[in-house]
């Protein structure tokens, strides 16, 4: 199992991704799909995704919720009268649960909101999980996160990333990469380094892109 960064950032990252939920849902009273929403659509999930230590451990979690407004128009303000909930929060708990389990499968924040593992759905599952061992939580992630075959055009756009920047991080040529989305070439029959290399840019498994 290849995980999407180090498990000593992803206990920062899970803490900050869970104060950043709560604090716009309970504390600032932002419906959660509006807000996740708005976290999808800003440049920073694909960020967070890879463990670029500015936004998985350089700021808090109140400061990630107000960077991810205002990248999408909005504004929030940082209250530092905020605290953790004393008890367990349902919205605390999504954030904290999500962030792990995207971490665990090293795929994006987008392919687990778009192939059944919902924001919402998460939430649903505090009462029944929010006291069970993580490897259970992560079996009934598993019975709704059902990835499709996807193509590499598809993967990119999830991931916000032009064919450019995916070839300057991944080290696959732009022509490659055009061909492959073009269909002149197979992308099945690409050298193992390169679909590896790939796959881990696009926050995916390799056998997604054949």
């Amino acid at each position: 199992m290849t995980f999407a960064y180090d498990k000593d950032m992803m206990l920062c990252a899970r803490q900050n991704m869970a104060v950043m939920i709560d604090y716009a849902v309970t504390w600032c009273e932002i419906p959660l799909r509006d807000f996740y929403d708005r976290w999808l659509g800003s440049r920073i999930p694909e960020m967070f995704a890879s463990g670029h230590p500015k936004f998985t451990m350089g700021m808090s979690g109140i400061e990630l919720a107000a960077r991810v407004m205002e990248n999408s128009g909005g504004t929030l303000p940082l209250d530092d009268t905020y605290t953790f909930p004393e008890e367990d929060s349902s919205y605390f708990w999504a954030g904290w649960a999500l962030c792990q389990y995207q971490w665990y499968k090293n795929v994006s924040f987008a392919s687990l909101d778009k192939n059944g593992l919902s924001i919402e759905r998460i939430h649903a599952l505090f009462n029944p999980l929010h006291e069970a061992d993580i490897t259970k939580v992560f079996d009934a992630f598993d019975s709704w996160y059902h990835p499709r075959p996807i193509s590499l055009k598809e993967q990119r756009k999830l991931n916000a990333l032009t064919q450019q920047e995916l070839a300057e991080r991944s080290g696959v040529s732009l022509r490659m990469i055009r061909a492959y989305e073009q269909g002149c070439q197979d992308i099945g029959k690409a050298e193992a380094s390169s679909l590896l290399r790939l796959a881990h840019v696009l926050h995916c498994a390799p056998e997604t892109l054949v």
